[in-house]
């Protein structure tokens, strides 16, 4: 039972990835990005991805708690920062 679990998860897990890919290459588009932004992004999905996949490998054997709200609201606090420190660099 747990191997279809893994399994299903994999799925869902690269599904999101290429959804995320997909909206970013509208964007991208839409708002034009500089093609070394673009790469550094794509890299940074593909590491993520990859970490992803490494982790659902490893919880074959021992059930995660999932904690999905914590990691959003960890990455959207430090965006949030992000924008604070990036407001305190503007001249004007």
């Amino acid at each position: 039972m747990q191997k279809v679990e893994t399994a299903n998860t994999a799925r869902i897990v690269r599904d999101t990835f290429i959804d995320m890919a997909l909206y970013l290459e509208c964007l991208f588009m839409l708002h034009g990005a500089d093609e070394i932004l673009v790469e550094d992004i794509i890299q940074c999905m593909e590491d993520g991805y990859a970490k992803a996949m490494k982790n659902l490998k490893k919880s074959r054997f021992a059930k995660p708690k999932v904690k999905r709200e914590t990691a959003v609201v960890r990455f959207l606090k430090k965006l949030d920062h992000d924008e604070k420190s990036d407001r305190g660099l503007s001249v004007g």
